[in-house]
């Protein structure tokens, strides 16, 4: 009997857990820190404080106000020496990049990618033509793994948002 209602217990747990995770939020979503960073940076951007955000898929989120577009969220993670980092871009309506920020960075060595300075030189930079954008990013010793996964993600992000529009 004792055995039966540990089982039962079990089996409730499982499936309350499938239900919960099957609900779409994403985890920048349920951060206090990071909601606010996010948030922040795209009412400064885009200088509003009405706006919405609209998830696109897992990575991809439209920025709007008044039903018309103002631009796009990227919140994804890019992995470094040990773990994955996550950050996040704003791109304008011509998937053109506004800001890029490290959320969260996981490593004992290479923060120096978290600095607003470096990450400035993003900001307009063309991902189209891939040695011209490997070249105009500057290189810091001591984050080699991570300045390399950042730069290469990146790039890729920015051509998924060409392929949804």
């Amino acid at each position: 009997m004792h055995f039966k209602n540990n089982i039962i217990k079990v089996i409730t747990l499982i499936v309350i857990t499938l239900i919960c995770s099957s609900f779409k939020i994403s985890y920048w979503e349920f951060d206090k820190d990071s909601r606010v960073t996010v948030y922040n940076s795209i009412s400064n951007i885009f200088n509003s404080e009405k706006f919405n955000i609209k998830s696109i898929d897992d990575i991809f989120y439209s920025i709007s106000e008044h039903d018309s577009i103002l631009g796009y969220l990227a919140v994804t993670d890019a992995p470094s020496k040990f773990h994955r980092f996550d950050y996040y871009i704003i791109f304008n309506n011509d998937t053109e990049i506004l800001k890029v920020e490290i959320l969260q960075y996981r490593e004992n060595y290479g923060a120096e990618i978290c600095s607003k300075q470096w990450l400035k030189q993003f900001i307009g930079i063309d991902t189209k033509n891939t040695h011209e954008y490997n070249n105009n990013i500057d290189a810091i010793s001591g984050a080699t793994i991570s300045v390399n996964s950042l730069k290469y993600n990146l790039q890729k992000t920015c051509k998924l948002l060409e392929l949804k529009q």
